[in-house]
């Protein structure tokens, strides 16, 4: 029986979750204090499978879960880090979604289900795009590894949020009337929450 706990950060492109991990990384406060998850298509670059095929987001769920089931059998009953993940296993219903595919198709497909989904995570902390609310500083290719237009990253977290928001514990945090750094601290503020209930 595993009671780590384990947080989803998610979000549209350029939300700040890259961000946020690698500052949290290097901030001594938070050292030791949890273990990163990458981002799951991190690891699926080279299978041929394309992002426009049904299959390529059934991989995507059991490539997330495997990732989460490994590290966690990893850490030791001693080792008291909580695990973050950089997306979790429902974000790929969003970009079902996002492709016009139905919303049952999905959790047939894959053979899972929503509450199976949110049952794995202690939170979501949903950092919104830059591209809605701060357009200042979302940047796309070349300057950034992303290629959506804002309209496209907008679209995306609407989705993330539609898929995530019925969890308990969903924590959506805006860029309304505030700059990166208080983003930032709002989700630490989340985080000590989730990590240490």
């Amino acid at each position: 029986m595993n009671n780590r706990p384990v947080i989803v950060l998610t979000g549209g492109p350029g939300g700040g979750k890259t961000t946020l991990i690698n500052e949290l990384a290097g901030d001594p406060a938070w050292a030791g204090r949890f273990a990163a998850l990458p981002e799951a298509i991190s690891w699926v670059g080279g299978l041929g499978i394309s992002s426009s095929e049904k299959l390529f987001q059934r991989v995507m769920v059991q490539m997330q879960l495997a990732l989460e089931d490994d590290l966690i059998r990893a850490l030791s009953m001693q080792d008291q880090r909580f695990l973050l993940c950089h997306r979790g296993s429902l974000d790929p219903l969003a970009y079902w979604l996002d492709r016009g595919w139905l919303e049952e198709e999905f959790f047939e497909f894959t053979g899972t289900t929503r509450q199976e989904h949110y049952q794995r995570y202690t939170g979501i902390i949903h950092l919104v795009t830059a591209a809605d609310g701060a357009q200042h500083a979302y940047h796309r290719w070349p300057d950034a590894h992303r290629p959506e237009t804002t309209e496209q990253a907008i679209r995306l977290d609407r989705l993330l949020q539609q898929v995530w928001s019925g969890h308990l514990r969903y924590f959506r945090i805006g860029n309304e009337d505030c700059d990166w750094l208080t983003k930032a601290q709002k989700a630490r503020e989340v985080l000590t929450e989730l990590s240490t209930e």
